[in-house]
């Protein structure tokens, strides 16, 4: 299936982004961001880089999109939060092994929700008013929830040899999610694969690249995916629809995470950094 696909890595003629850039700090290890309206929430992990300890140190930050800290523990009393999402003026968060949710006008806690056996819950897309895909890394497994009656059920299991699935990305267009791959253990390299909505059989977009954590639209309709890279030099890379892969013309970047698009510019977290990257949309 990989020969059908005319990947290349062409890490020479990588791709030139506006120098237009602005780094925010003041994060403890953020893994995830997730835009609002005028809003920008940051999910930090905690003071140490401990992704799955639960040490009720994590919390969300609030920003505005000029970059400015509007709240800094917006959130308080989480373990290490992750992905976020929202349906109906309420804020998913995904912390650890449990699925909660939060009512963005009184932070009151509206949903606790335990995935039975979750190692490392990590993203969450919105199906629809009620259901939510939530992916874990650890167990391979994308959960379909729904917050109405707070029941859940596996969607789909994600074939190993594409990596847990981390970043995912729904492409209702054509009834598909996008996900990207990422070994927990660091022995092998994750792909970019489509999943169908209905049959749920899974395709390689791409060979394995490496430590594969966010994934968004480019301006142009290209996907863009984070790559922690060997040795904390991380990447972003551009996948066409050709499938041709790029990389972006960027500093190397320590852990970059679940990033997001506001449409206009591009906010990545860089985790071991404790930084946010708010760069033009490529």
């Amino acid at each position: 299936m990989l020969k059908k696909i005319a990947v290349s890595l062409a890490l020479v003629g990588a791709l030139a982004v506006s120098a237009s850039s602005q780094e925010i700090e003041g994060f403890s290890h953020p893994e995830s961001v997730f835009i609002v309206g005028e809003d920008v929430f940051v999910g930090n992990v905690g003071e140490k880089l401990e992704p799955l300890s639960k040490d009720n140190d994590g919390f969300i930050s609030k920003l505005d999109k000029s970059g400015k800290m509007i709240e800094k523990k917006f959130l308080s009393n989480l373990n290490a939060p992750k992905g976020m999402n929202i349906i109906n003026g309420v804020l998913y968060v995904v912390d650890i092994d449990t699925l909660k949710g939060f009512d963005l006008k009184s932070k009151k806690e509206v949903l606790n929700l335990p995935i039975k056996d979750a190692i490392f819950l990590n993203d969450i897309v919105a199906l629809d008013d009620e259901n939510l895909l939530v992916s874990d890394t650890g167990t391979g497994i994308i959960h379909q929830v729904n917050v109405k009656n707070k029941q859940y059920e596996t969607f789909v299991v994600v074939d190993s040899k594409f990596g847990g699935p981390n970043g995912i990305l729904l492409d209702s267009k054509n009834n598909r999610l996008i996900a990207v791959g990422y070994d927990p253990n660091g022995k092998a390299k994750g792909s970019i694969i489509s999943i169908d909505l209905t049959s749920k059989n899974q395709s390689a977009l791409s060979e394995p690249l490496g430590a594969l954590d966010g994934v968004v639209w480019a301006k142009n309709g290209d996907l863009l995916v984070s790559d922690w890279g060997e040795n904390l030099q991380g990447v972003i890379y551009r996948l066409d629809k050709n499938g041709k892969i790029e990389k972006l013309d960027l500093p190397a970047m320590q852990g970059p995470a679940d990033m997001v698009s506001d449409g206009e510019n591009l906010w990545i977290p860089r985790m071991v950094e404790g930084k946010v990257l708010k760069i033009t949309l490529p």
